[in-house]
C-alpha cells in the first residue's frame, strides 16, 4: 500500500506541471516519500525538432514540481532510438538545477525505436545500485514514445516489471496502443496514456491532480470546473489549462487557436495547440532552426543513396546518375559501360570487344588478327621452329603435333618416335624373351638355357651330364652350373662336394636333462647313473625325490614316481602352502562383494565402503589357487567393477577397489542378487567350477530399502549353495538384510546406524572357515596312507549312519500315512 500512494503521488508531481494551474507565490511543493524516478524518452528520428523541445520542457516542468534530493526523490533521465544513451543517471545529481542543464544539453539520437532495448538497459543499469538505485525505495519508470517498436517488448517488459519497476506509458500521435499496454504496469487505465500531439502531453496526468497533495474543497464538493478545481481556504476557483481562455460561466474553457487567427509566421504549415502553435513543412522540406522557414531536403547528403557514380537531390527522394559512356541499370543505381559491339555494326570475324566509347575487334584463342583489325588466321605454330619434333611436324588449333614416320609410333613426349615392338602384341609365343626386329620379332632364351627347334621354347642346360661334377653323393644342376647335395642325414663339407653325417646334439635344442646321443638323423637322451629316463624321453627322475630336493615338508616328505608330497602327523592338518602343517586350515572361496552405489550413499560415504571392502580382502589368504574376489556395484543399473579370475593378490584387488567410481540413483538389490547368481559366478567371469567344491560366498552391503523385490533372487542364491552375508548402515531394511543372509543370522547378518562403524563390522567379520565346515579345495593326499585309509573309513561310517537315521525317519512317516489311510477309508 505504501508502494502504491508513493507511486501516485510521484505521478501527480510530475503531471501535474507548474503551466497547467497558477500557484500563489508562498504554494509549497508536495511532500512524498522517497522515490527513483528515470526517464525513458524516444529520440528516434520520427520526433522532429520542435517536439523534442516540447518533450525536454515536459520533462522540466515535471522535475520543478518534485521534491529532489539525495533521501528525496531521485530522477534519471535515458535517451533512446537504435541505441541507448545514459542522459545522467539516479546518483549524479541532487538539485533542480544540475537535472535542468543536462537535459537542456540532450542531443537527439535521430535514429530507429528499440524501444525493447531501452527498457532492458533501464531494468539492468539504470536501476541498479551502481547507478544511484536504492532497494527500500519505489522504482518507477515514464516512457515516452510517438510510435512503434521496432524490436520486442512484451517479454522484457514484463521482466522489468517482475524485478520492481512500476511502468507508465506515455504514447504521442503515431504511438501503437498495443506496444504501450505491453510496457504498462496494470491497471492500464492508470498507466497507459495516449495524446494527439507533444504539446498536449503534460496533461495526460491532469485526472491525478487534485490529489498531489492534501484533501481540499475541489474533492470534497461538486465544483464543475471544466479544467482545474484550485482550493482556496473554505473555497475553490476554476482554472483552465495553458492555451485556454475561461468562459463567461466561470467553469468551461475554450481552446485559443493562434493559427486562425493569423498570429503565425510560419512559411508552409502552421499547427494549432491551446493557446499556442508549432510551425511544420510540407513532405520533402525540413523545419529551419528559426522553426519557421522550410528547405528542401537533400537526400543525397544522407549517405545512404547507394548510387555507383552521383546522387542527384529531387523533392521526396533522389536519383541516380551516371558518367558519360555509362548507362544506369533497372535497379536506378548502378551503371553499366555502354556496349558498341551490341549495334551489330563491328564486322569483327571473330569477336567483338567493347571499351569506353568504342569497340575493337578479337580473334579466338590460337587465331591472329590480320592487318584489316576484322578477319582472323590460324597460327601457324610449325613455323616458329622449336617444335622439336623428331620426324615431322603438323599445325592444329592452337599448337602443333608431332607426327611418325610409317612404322613407328609416338612416344610419351608427343615429339620422339619408337620403332613398333611387334612383341608386345602378345601372339609371339616365345616362351622366354620376345625380340623385335623391323617388321617382325625373334624368339631367345635367357642365359643357362638353349633355343628348341621349334624356334619358341626353352630347355635348360645339364650341367652334371658333363661328367666332371666330382660330387661324393649326388649332383644336381642349377642355372648356369651344378651343386652337390648330401643325402639324408648328411651335411655337405666346406669343399662342396664331400658329406659328414650331421650332429643333432650340437644343435643345442635336443632338451636332454643330462646327455645327448647323436645317431643318424637325429638324436636320443641318456640319464646318469642313479636316474631314470621319463616317459617324455628327455627328463631324467632321481628313484626319491626326497632326497635330491628341498622339499620344505614341515613333517615329513614322501617320494612318489616323478614328484612328492608332505604329510603331517595325526591330529594336523596341512595347510595351504602344501608344507606346514596346523589344526585348522583357512578355506579357500570365491568370494563376491554386491555393494550399493545409490545416491543416498554419497560420495564420502562411498570412500568408507570402499574401506570397508579393503579390510574383508585383508583377512583373505589370495591367490590364483586360493580365496578368488570379485566386486560388483550396483544403482540403478549394475556394473561389474571386476570378476572372480581378473586379480591374483591383495594388492591389486586394493588397488582396483580404490578406483571405483561412484554410480549414484537408485537402489535395484533384487537386480544385483540376479546379477550375481546368473553371471559373477559363472566360471566365464572367473569361478571356479562346482565340482571342485570351493565353497561360494556373497557379502551385500546396502544403505537402504531396495526399490525391487529381492525375495526370488534372495532364495535363489542360497538354492545355488551361495552362503549369503548382509551388512546393512542407516536405513537398511533389516527384514531384508535377514531374507538375504543364510542361516544363522547371527554369523551372517551385520547392521550399524553410522558409516563410521562399519570398520568394526569388517573386524568381526570372519568369512574363513575351517576345513571341517567346508568342502573347499584341500591338498590332496596318497589315497592308500594309513591316515587316509582311516579317515575314508570314518567318513563313510558317518555318512551311513546319517542314511540311517533318514530311512528311519522316511519309515515312520510312510507308516503315518498307511495309518491316516486306513482312518479314513
Amino acid at each position: 500500500m505504501r508502494r502504491l500512494l508513493v507511486c501516485v503521488c510521484v505521478l501527480l508531481a510530475f503531471i501535474a506541471v507548474m503551466e497547467a494551474r497558477p500557484k500563489a507565490a508562498g504554494d509549497q511543493k508536495c511532500k512524498s516519500g522517497p522515490v527513483d524516478l528515470v526517464f525513458i524518452i524516444d529520440g528516434s528520428r520520427s520526433v522532429r525538432p520542435h517536439e523534442f523541445e516540447t518533450m525536454r520542457k515536459f520533462m522540466i516542468d515535471i522535475i520543478h514540481e518534485l521534491d529532489v534530493g539525495r533521501d528525496a526523490t531521485r530522477v534519471g533521465v535515458v535517451q533512446y532510438s537504435s541505441q541507448v544513451q545514459n542522459v545522467f543517471s539516479l546518483k549524479d545529481f541532487t538539485t533542480h538545477q544540475q537535472m535542468v542543464k543536462a537535459i537542456n544539453e540532450i542531443i537527439p539520437l535521430a535514429q530507429g525505436t528499440m524501444t525493447g532495448l531501452a527498457i532492458r538497459y533501464a531494468m539492468n543499469v539504470a536501476f541498479s545500485t551502481v547507478e544511484g538505485a536504492r532497494t527500500n525505495v519505489p522504482h518507477v519508470a515514464v516512457i515516452v514514445t510517438d510510435g512503434r517498436p521496432q524490436d520486442r517488448v512484451a517479454e522484457v517488459a514484463a521482466a522489468a516489471r517482475e524485478s520492481g519497476i512500476e511502468i507508465y506509458a506515455v504514447g504521442v500521435a503515431r504511438a501503437d496502443m498495443t506496444s504501450l499496454r505491453a510496457m504498462a504496469s496494470p491497471p492500464f487505465e492508470d498507466h497507459v496514456f495516449l495524446v494527439e500531439s507533444f504539446d498536449l502531453i503534460h496533461q495526460f496526468g491532469l485526472q491525478f491532480q487534485d490529489k498531489l497533495c492534501k484533501i481540499d474543497l475541489c474533492i470534497e464538493s461538486d465544483h464543475g470546473c471544466d479544467h482545474i478545481c484550485e482550493s482556496s481556504p473554505g473555497s475553490y476557483q476554476c482554472l483552465c489549462l495553458p492555451g485556454y481562455t475561461l468562459n463567461e460561466d466561470g467553469k468551461t474553457c475554450t481552446a485559443i487557436d493562434l493559427c486562425a487567427d493569423g498570429k503565425h509566421d510560419c512559411e508552409q504549415i502552421c499547427i494549432s495547440s491551446p493557446g499556442s502553435f508549432t510551425c511544420d513543412c510540407n513532405t520533402g522540406y525540413t523545419l529551419n532552426e528559426d522553426k519557421r522557414t522550410c528547405t528542401m531536403i537533400d537526400y543525397c547528403s544522407f549517405g545512404n543513396d547507394s548510387c555507383e557514380h552521383e546522387c542527384v537531390s529531387i523533392l521526396n527522394g533522389f536519383n541516380c546518375r551516371c558518367n558519360e559512356g555509362y548507362t544506369l541499370n533497372e535497379d536506378k543505381k548502378t551503371c553499366t559501360m555502354i556496349d558498341y559491339c551490341s549495334f551489330g555494326n563491328d564486322s569483327c570475324e571473330h569477336e567483338c570487344v567493347s571499351v569506353l566509347q568504342s569497340f575493337y575487334c578479337r580473334c579466338n584463342e590460337g587465331y591472329t588478327l590480320n592487318e584489316d583489325e576484322t578477319t582472323c588466321t590460324m597460327i601457324d605454330y610449325c613455323s616458329f621452329g622449336n617444335d622439336s619434333c623428331e620426324h615431322e611436324c603438323v599445325s592444329i588449333l592452337n599448337g602443333f603435333s608431332c607426327r611418325c614416320k610409317e612404322g613407328y609410333t609416338l612416344n610419351e613426349d608427343k615429339k620422339t618416335c619408337t620403332m613398333i615392338d611387334y612383341c608386345s602384341f602378345g601372339n609371339d609365343s616365345c616362351e622366354h624373351e620376345c625380340v623385335s626386329v623391323l617388321n617382325g620379332f625373334n624368339c631367345r632364351c635367357k642365359e643357362g638355357y638353349t633355343l628348341n627347334e621349334d624356334k619358341k621354347t626353352c630347355t635348360m642346360i645339364d650341367y652334371c651330364s658333363f661328367g666332371n661334377d666330382s660330387c661324393e653323393h649326388e649332383c644336381v644342376s642349377v642355372l648356369n652350373g651344378f651343386f652337390c647335395r648330401c643325402k639324408e642325414g648328411y651335411t655337405l663339407n666346406e669343399d662342396k662336394k664331400t658329406c659328414t653325417m650331421i650332429d643333432y646334439c650340437t644343435f643345442g635344442n635336443h632338451s636332454c636333462e643330462h646327455e645327448c646321443v647323436s645317431v643318424l638323423n637325429g638324436f636320443y637322451c641318456r640319464c646318469n647313473e642313479g636316474y631314470t629316463l621319463q616317459e617324455d624321453g628327455k627328463t631324467c627322475q632321481a628313484d626319491n625325490l626326497c632326497n635330491v630336493v628341498e622339499h620344505g615338508c614341515e613333517y615329513q616328505c614322501v617320494s612318489t614316481p616323478g614328484s612328492y608330497y608332505c604329510i603331517c602327523p595325526e591330529g594336523h592338518l596341512l595347510q595351504d602352502d602344501g608344507k606346514s602343517c596346523g589344526s585348522c586350515r583357512s578355506s579357500n572361496i570365491d568370494l563376491v562383494l554386491l555393494i550399493d552405489g545409490s545416491k543416498s550413499v554419497r560420495p564420502q560415504n562411498f570412500e568408507l565402503v570402499k574401506q570397508f571392502v579393503n579390510q574383508v580382502v585383508d583377512q583373505l589368504e589370495v591367490s590364483g589357487h586360493g580365496t578368488r574376489v570379485g566386486l560388483v556395484q550396483y544403482s540403478s543399473r549394475v556394473r561389474t567393477e571386476f570378476p572372480l579370475g581378473m586379480y591374483k593378490s591383495k594388492e591389486e584387488i586394493k588397488a582396483a577397489v580404490m578406483k571405483v567410481e561412484y554410480m549414484e540413483k537408485g537402489t535395484m538389490t533384487g537386480l544385483a542378487l540376479k546379477h550375481m547368481v546368473e553371471n559373477s559366478f559363472s566360471e566365464a567371469e572367473g569361478a571356479r567350477a562346482l565340482s571342485r567344491n570351493v565353497p561360494r560366498v556373497g557379502l551385500v552391503f546396502t544403505d537402504g530399502r531396495s526399490q525391487d523385490d529381492i525375495t526370488e533372487w534372495s532364495k535363489k542364491a542360497k538354492e545355488a549353495g551361495i552362503t549369503m552375508y548382509a551388512v546393512g548402515v542407516g536405513k537398511a531394511v533389516e527384514d531384508e538384510l535377514r531374507q538375504i543372509a543364510s542361516e544363522p543370522l547371527d554369523k551372517h547378518f551385520f547392521y550399524t546406524a553410522d558409516f563410521t562403524a562399519i570398520s568394526q563390522i569388517a573386524e568381526n567379520l570372519k568369512l574363513n572357515v575351517c576345513a571341517e565346515e567346508s568342502q573347499g579345495e584341500i591338498e590332496v593326499k596318497n589315497p592308500c596312507a594309513c591316515e587316509s585309509l582311516v579317515e575314508f573309513q570314518q567318513a563313510t561310517m558317518t555318512t551311513l549312519n546319517q542314511l540311517n537315521q533318514k530311512l528311519s525317519a522316511m519309515t515312520m512317516r510312510l507308516e503315518k500315512l498307511e495309518n491316516q489311510l486306513l482312518t479314513r477309508k
